[in-house]
């Protein structure tokens, strides 16, 4: 996962770009609301990163396949919150 900020904008390209594909998505920092941290433990867990806007909309930005440790996924979170300067919120 990539990010660049440029001027007012941010440029995002996720966990599912590849060399077939490549997905860039563009958003306003105004748009941004949270990065929120989805984590369901048991026999199938989940752990997730998603970029939430204020239009309820949530992207995610790491896959569900292969759950991360739990520490890896925080400190994930913690640093793309500091680097768009926005809050983290938990599931």
């Amino acid at each position: 996962m990539n990010i660049i900020k440029v001027n007012k904008n941010f440029n995002l390209s996720p966990w599912f770009s590849n060399q077939n594909r490549d997905v860039a998505l563009t958003f306003l920092f105004e748009e941004t609301k949270s990065i929120k941290v989805k984590v369901k433990d048991g026999l199938n867990p989940k752990r997730q990163l998603l970029l939430c806007l204020k239009d309820n909309r949530e992207i995610p930005l790491t896959g569900t396949d292969n759950p991360a440790p739990l520490s890896q996924i925080e400190g994930e979170a913690v640093d793309l919150a500091k680097y768009l300067n926005i809050y983290i919120e938990t599931e």
